[in-house]
């Protein structure tokens, strides 16, 4: 055993320090990748803007742009207005699209202007050196100090080797990729000495650093992606429009390259359906267990720092005078032990309500399915003993666990406030008359939550006239959080607030990382189908070299050959990704049918309700989740044109023509 343990040591430690480099190595694959495809599609939009010349279609994509990018801003910053009338909606999506739009037009104007006055090369590596040393800065407050470390190596051992193998080949210029190594590393080591500057400077340059990248960001959405859809546009009868339809839809000869980019707007398309369908999916379960939650909880809670507080009713009237809270309600929570008709013992939460208001922060009315709220106070009627009894409401399983019915007797156990006996205090027991059952969609909430009056939770906890807090809805549960802190403001110390997001933090967190690592991993899907435009544009260009050495010849310029591949690879991915869209908003809507044609094929229930709470697969549709899907699509193919189109456009004809 010792032998075999020392063995197997080093081997596990070996075998975790290679996962480690492995996921290391992986990451910053990723990173790369990522980085190289973003560049490479902003090389692309760039030649599509140096040929736009026509204002009405700038500002009309200026306008589309600003209409999109108003909606997005709307829907992540203002949630809430999704929820009030129309009018109001649009009324705040004008507002902020108007804004967008007049930053639109400074951004065309000067993005316009340098690329009228500024070399395409020239400009591009300023560019670069710019977002650079912004991003150096940026990141210099918040990322360690290795990783910031890792690309300025990267790009320096890079470009040394570069320069080493251009000096044994005797080359006289640098080449391209030496050139944008040299223009990163320099401004990156300049921003990297800003981890070592004091913290007020670092976080001063990190913000001019953040506000750069910003401005960078903001002139490709707001300057570049306009004039480059304009320029699209205006090629539809150019010859290089021409050339890239022939190439595209291939004649006899070339039947296997049009299959092959048939794969690939197959690929783009499978991707992007898949991504919207999981995330609307995913959406649905988000949506379908926050309605629920909300059901059984207010939207936000008022506390007191001391604890139990009383003379609640001021309280109360100053939270429902608020703006923004449509109903408060009193309540008292007290953990004790039902003993049910056949002697079993289950845990359960009492918790004190007002029956009159009750129903205006939870929808506890709308779950009872048996009695009723305003059956909690004791009846006093009858010559039955279980009349004077207080009303208690319990959830269904509890009820079918227990044994219980309207009108039965139940005993709840308090573990403390009983009498002294020598082995210390014994439990208290109270008896209570069930006086309704409720049935949420939460298995938990109907096993082990129960309500009575507030009266009754008073006295069962020997608490006197207080209450532990005040549940409150707002019109939108959206702008819970900040009506909280206006409660919180009006109210003072030592009272605060708590959101219905902070009851189940890890819940939601979970849904949201699961959301994502979804998200990047379905995103692989179109990774690939981008290496396939990239194959399928190489092979083309392969199979078409003397085509492109006669153009040339003719006289074509290289940046008209250039943009050639760039329109088919733009085509493809366009095809792609509406093809994607329609086909993921239509497989969503039709779910239920998908789900109901499974279950009466293979005859398994695929979604049962003890399980999930619902036997229907939930979806919500998220247009800023689509939008953002689609972008990504088709920067992925925008960003797999460039190197293709730049060895078509550096093609010599003397050596294309040589065997022909």
């Amino acid at each position: 055993m010792e032998i075999t343990s020392g063995i197997a040591a080093p081997i596990l430690a070996a075998g975790a320090a290679a996962t480690l480099a492995f996921i290391v190595t992986l990451i910053l694959g990723i990173v790369l990748l990522s980085l190289l495809y973003v560049g490479s599609a902003i090389v692309v939009l760039e030649r599509f803007a140096r040929v736009s010349t026509r204002s009405g279609w700038m500002l009309f994509f200026g306008l589309v742009v600003s209409g999109v990018l108003g909606l997005v801003g709307l829907r992540l910053n203002n949630p809430e207005v999704s929820a009030q009338p129309w009018a109001q909606w649009f009324e705040a999506y004008a507002a902020a699209s108007a804004r967008i739009a007049g930053l639109c037009l400074v951004a065309l104007l000067a993005t316009r202007f340098a690329l009228g006055r500024v070399e395409g090369r020239s400009l591009g590596l300023w560019v670069l050196a710019l977002v650079s040393f912004g991003l150096a800065t940026w990141l210099s407050i918040a990322v360690p100090l290795g990783w910031m470390l890792a690309p300025l190596l990267s790009s320096f051992v890079g470009a040394l080797w570069l320069a080493r193998r251009r000096r044994a080949r005797e080359q006289p210029t640098r080449g391209e990729l030496e050139d944008v190594l040299r223009w990163f590393a320099l401004p990156w080591a300049v921003g990297f000495l800003n981890s070592f500057a004091p913290l007020e400077t670092r976080e001063t340059l990190a913000g001019g650093g953040a506000v750069l990248v910003t401005f960078f960001i903001g002139i490709v959405l707001l300057g570049l992606l306009p004039l480059a859809a304009a320029g699209l546009v205006e090629m539809r009868r150019s010859v290089e429009w021409f050339i890239a339809l022939r190439y595209l839809v291939a004649k006899r000869r070339q039947v296997f390259i049009s299959a092959i980019s048939a794969i690939c707007v197959g690929g783009i398309a499978a991707g992007v359906c898949l991504i919207i369908v999981v995330l609307s999916v995913m959406n649905g379960f988000e949506a379908t267990w926050r309605d629920e939650i909300l059901g059984n909880r207010a939207h936000f809670t008022v506390h007191n720092g001391i604890g139990s507080f009383g003379e609640y009713d001021e309280v109360l009237e100053v939270v429902r005078g608020v703006p923004g809270v449509t109903g408060a309600s009193p309540y008292l929570d007290a953990q004790g032990m039902v003993r049910g008709n056949g002697g079993n013992i289950f845990s359960v939460r009492l918790r004190g309500i007002d029956p009159r208001t009750v129903g205006d922060v939870t929808d506890l009315r709308q779950d009872i399915i048996a009695g009723s709220v305003d059956d909690l106070e004791p009846t006093g009627e009858g010559t039955d003993a279980g009349s004077e009894d207080p009303g208690i409401i319990i959830g269904n399983q509890l009820a079918l666990a227990s044994g219980s019915q309207i009108g039965d007797e139940l005993i709840l156990i308090s573990p403390v406030g009983g009498p002294q006996t020598p082995l210390g205090p014994a439990p208290r027991l109270k008896r209570f008359r069930v006086a309704g059952v409720f049935q949420s969609s939460f298995f938990q909430y109907d096993e082990v939550f129960t309500y009575t009056s507030l009266a009754a939770a008073q006295d069962f906890r020997r608490a006197g006239d207080v209450i532990d807090g005040i549940e409150a809805r707002t019109a939108d549960f959206y702008r819970s959080r900040r009506v909280g802190a206006l409660v919180r403001q009006t109210l003072g110390y030592p009272f605060f607030t708590r959101d219905w997001k902070e009851f189940f933090p890890a819940f939601f967190q979970a849904l949201k990382s699961e959301r994502i690592m979804m998200f990047l991993l379905l995103s692989m899907i179109l990774v690939v189908a981008a290496f396939l435009i990239v194959a399928t544009l190489i092979m083309m260009i392969m199979e078409k070299s003397s085509d492109i050495a006669i153009l040339k010849a003719m006289g074509a310029e290289d940046a008209a050959i250039e943009r050639i591949f760039a329109i088919e690879g733009t085509l493809i991915g366009l095809m792609g990704t509406t093809i994607g869209v329609i086909g993921g908003v239509a497989v969503t809507q039709q779910l239920h049918w998908f789900q109901q044609t499974i279950e009466d094929l293979t005859g398994i229930d695929t979604l049962p309700a003890s399980i999930y709470q619902f036997s229907n697969l939930p979806s919500s549709i998220d247009p800023v989740q689509v939008g953002l899907m689609a972008a990504i699509a088709m920067l992925l193919s925008l960003g797999a044109t460039l190197l293709p189109s730049r060895q078509a456009a550096r093609l010599a004809p003397a050596e294309a023509l040589r065997y022909e």
